[in-house]
């Protein structure tokens, strides 16, 4: 019969009501890491709560742990879509180039660029607004001769061979030129105001760019400059073209994936070697209690008499000896054997067919070392 848990704790824990808690618990903790930390720290949080926990606290069944594992695994994926969403869908912050050398002389030279409407639809016109400083531009340039808007579902992407999107994708690209015809740039050191209009057509979670040309004055060679975008693709999102569950239906397969990969790989993977390590200790009890063999009971009144002074018959075998007290008679018990593997030395037991540490073969031990059983 299992021990029960020692620890009040430990003991609520192991009811019907603690094992809920559990999975609460850890479901609990692992979308809050998974959501406002990262999905790195998520990963320790579902073994240290989804597993380390209900093992200390005498929960050790495999399925049940399995189980544990699965729900918080499937569960967290549409809690953080819901979260993910809302965040997607949230207008970004206006954004700037570069605002020291060599991008300029202290004020961006495209400043406080944003796109409006942030949320729309297949139909909306969107204005993507930028105020440029001419007077601002990099030592030694001209003033601006060229503004481009970049409008992709790849963020960041300025051409057709983004490195962090497969190919083909869609990608616009509107301009401004100080050349006659079409939309022109302004030939002014004043700061003023570019605008873009565009109709997206396409549901979907869309991002944007723009870049300035500048020309060196010795040289007469282009210089680029970009906005300030986010730290992984230097891309700005928006515009976002969907209601919220348009944008979360697009979420939810790659946050399932992500949950598989880096959170139900790790789970599994450590539960399979407790389990290892379980059948591992399993299978050495019973290789202990075959050597020691059965514990029998006797009764005095049936007990055969032992031999000795005035005895009739020959000496009795010692399996025949008389209780002790109590009435409890056992054999006497064979000592346990502990052998060494002969390839890595560690411990093994009899009956134990391969090390339990290198896998060699013990069907020829050496170095046996006898120690009686308590």
């Amino acid at each position: 019969m299992a021990q029960q848990p020692k620890g009040g704790i430990r003991r609520f824990l192991s009811t019907p009501l603690g094992l809920v808690l559990l999975v609460a618990v850890a479901l609990a903790l692992v979308f809050l890491t998974y959501v406002y930390v990262s999905v790195i720290i998520a990963i320790p949080a579902l073994l240290l709560f989804g597993l380390a926990l209900p093992i200390w606290s005498g929960v050790k069944r495999p399925r049940f742990l399995a189980v544990l594992g699965l729900v918080v695994v499937v569960a967290v994926a549409p809690l953080a879509t819901i979260v993910f969403t809302q965040e997607i869908m949230s207008p970004v912050l206006p954004a700037s180039s570069g605002a020291g050398s060599p991008y300029s002389h202290g004020i961006p030279v495209m400043e406080n660029a944003a796109v409006r409407p942030f949320n729309g639809g297949t139909s909306t016109n969107f204005t993507w607004q930028v105020t440029i400083n001419p007077a601002n531009v990099s030592v030694g340039n001209t003033t601006p001769v060229w503004l481009n808007l970049f409008i992709s579902t790849c963020p960041g992407a300025t051409g057709n061979n983004s490195p962090y999107c497969s190919a083909p994708y869609p990608l616009v690209i509107l301009n401004y030129t100080n050349a006659s015809g079409g939309h022109t740039l302004p030939s002014t050191s004043s700061p003023y105001t570019v605008s873009f209009h565009y109709r997206v057509g396409a549901t979907g979670i869309w991002d944007w760019q723009m870049g300035i040309y500048t020309k060196n004055t010795t040289t007469g060679k282009p210089y680029f400059q970009l906005l300030v975008g986010d730290p992984t693709y230097n891309g700005i999102e928006g515009p976002v073209i969907g209601g919220f569950y348009v944008i979360y239906g697009e979420l939810i397969l790659t946050i399932f994936f992500q949950d598989l990969l880096f959170l139900g790989a790790p789970f599994y993977f450590s539960l399979l070697i407790y389990m290892l390590f379980k059948n591992r200790e399993r299978r050495r009890k019973e290789a202990q209690q075959r050597v020691m063999g059965p514990v029998t009971t006797g009764d005095e009144s049936t007990a055969a008499p032992s031999s000795g002074p005035g005895s009739k018959g020959p000496p009795l075998p010692s399996s025949q000896n008389p209780p002790g007290p109590g009435g409890t008679t056992a054999s006497a018990a064979p000592a346990v054997q502990e052998l060494n593997c002969p390839k890595c030395n560690a411990v093994v037991y009899t009956g134990e067919k391969t090390c339990w540490k290198c896998g060699a073969d013990l069907s020829s031990t050496a170095s046996p070392s006898t120690r009686q059983s308590s």
